[in-house]
């Protein structure tokens, strides 16, 4: 059965607040049920204490136990008595008159307990029979003899020393009327705070899961909105919790959605543009020769051959990094002695530099090779792509320097160009696709705007880095770091 997260929550509060409540209820329940308990044993032994005072003066008088091992009803007597002036003292709110004094006067020693005429007529309990008298060794003298072991024990003392001690046996559970009346009435209060505890915590556990839902189900919209490519789509920030942070992500999402969008947009118009060019050209120069506007000829076939040349280069490139975004370009990582790669690079470069009069100078400042994890065709296609461009760029009787260094774990290639320069704005987007910085550098020299996309992909395949900087030599300064192969 579908349940929305609001019930969910609402559910989940009135279940463990309940779970609580009920848990609490019968603790304390259980803790005052004990603690009552306690309370009427310890006023059982308090109604006992005149019992004790009485059989101590009997003590004093006789000087022993003899008598009343003898004489168990006057044992009764004095149980009768003690019990009949509790129960005038709970009876008894206010003063009491002069007869009462006279009821508590102690009792004749010797004989039974004189007659007195009460007022009124008080239910006299029967003595207390599960209560018996022990003398100073703690043996029987008188009274209930079974589970002695089961009594709590009250010292009776005459002039310091103890002479005995009166047994009382602890009640096992609440047997009075009255105290039972107050223990369910305390139930029942109980129970029915449970109960508008219960109730008040589903009413307010109501809104409260009415308020934690509101982000979540707006959330819920946003994010259809976003599949359907809404990607303007934007949350309010909410609170600094966790649904405050999933609003700020979700917000940082949609602005990453809709920055690839316009990026997958302006990747498809210069895209177009950059097949368009090319194809313009062909078509242009095969309709001319075919309306016989121009005759076929050695250069117009060599202006063909070059346009095509181009747009090849350009579908390989964008071929290239397709397969390098979905991880399927090869690479077979070994050890690479990087200093032999980039002086094969240099070498294989060197005449193409000198035909337009740029020097090619190469220099290493590692004593010992520095070997990479790498693939080498792929290091040597980097290599080749970072001195194409330089040589594309690079006027003519200028100057290139590549060096090669180590910093720590890191193996540091730089390539500088003599002028023209790449203004500061630009180069941080000079790795972007089909990025042109629309100045000397530009399409007019046939660059495809994807040869610097290619580099960074191949150096991130291998964990490295690639920065672009001015040189101080007035042009670029491509700096290449890659991790050293460790040694075993």
């Amino acid at each position: 059965m579908y349940l929305s997260i609001k019930y969910k929550v609402l559910l989940t509060l009135v279940v463990n607040t309940t779970s609580a409540v009920l848990i609490m209820g019968l603790m304390v329940k259980w803790s005052f049920d004990r603690g009552f308990l306690r309370y009427v044993s310890s006023v059982e032994l308090a109604a006992h204490q005149g019992l004790v005072d009485a059989l101590a003066g009997e003590y004093r008088q006789s000087g022993d136990w003899e008598r009343l091992r003898d004489n168990p009803r006057r044992f009764q007597e004095l149980q009768l008595y003690t019990l009949l002036r509790s129960e005038l003292r709970r009876h008894v709110a206010m003063a009491p008159p002069l007869w009462v004094g006279q009821i508590f006067a102690t009792p004749r020693a010797g004989g039974a307990m004189g007659t007195m005429p009460l007022p009124f007529n008080l239910p006299v309990p029967a003595p207390h029979l599960a209560v018996a008298l022990l003398d100073a060794d703690r043996e029987f003298v008188v009274g209930r003899m079974d589970g002695l072991d089961e009594l709590d024990l009250l010292p009776i003392k005459v002039s310091g020393r103890e002479v005995g001690f009166l047994g009382i046996r602890p009640p096992p559970g609440l047997t009075d009327r009255q105290d039972l009346y107050f223990s369910q009435r305390q139930a029942q209060a109980l129970l029915a705070i449970a109960l508008a505890v219960i109730a008040l915590a589903a009413l307010s556990a109501w809104p409260i899961s009415r308020q934690l839902v509101r982000p979540i189900r707006e959330l819920s919209q946003g994010a259809r909105r976003l599949a359907a490519g809404e990607y303007d789509t934007r949350m309010v920030p909410g609170t600094g919790d966790e649904l405050g942070q999933l609003t700020a992500d979700f917000n940082s999402l949609a602005r990453t959605l809709q920055e690839n969008e316009k990026s997958r947009r302006r990747w498809i118009a210069d895209i177009s543009h950059e097949l368009r060019t090319p194809l313009s050209i062909l078509q242009g120069e095969i309709e001319a020769m075919q309306d016989g506007i121009r005759a076929p000829s050695a250069e117009r076939l060599q202006v063909l051959h070059n346009e095509t040349a181009n747009l090849t280069r350009l579908v390989k490139d964008l071929y290239e990094l397709s397969l390098s975004d979905i991880g399927a370009l090869s690479y077979q990582k070994r050890p690479t002695d990087l200093d032999s790669v980039l002086a094969d690079c240099v070498a294989g470069h060197r005449e193409r530099f000198a035909g337009r009069g740029i020097e090619l100078s190469w220099l290493s400042s590692c004593a010992a090779p520095v070997i990479v994890p790498g693939d080498a065709d792929r290091l040597k296609q980097l290599f080749s792509n970072l001195l194409s461009n330089s040589l594309r760029y690079t006027d003519a009787n200028g100057r290139v320097e590549v060096g090669l260094g180590r910093r720590d774990d890191m193996a540091v290639i730089d390539i500088r160009d003599s002028a023209p320069g790449v203004p500061a704005e630009h180069l941080p987007h000079l790795f972007e696709r089909l990025y042109r910085v629309e100045s000397s550098r530009s399409r007019a020299t046939g660059g495809s705007g994807l040869g610097l996309s290619i580099c960074r992909s191949i150096v991130e395949a291998h964990d490295g880095r690639i920065s672009a900087q001015a040189s101080s030599m007035g042009g670029l300064w491509i700096q290449v770091e890659l991790p050293v192969e460790k040694s075993s």
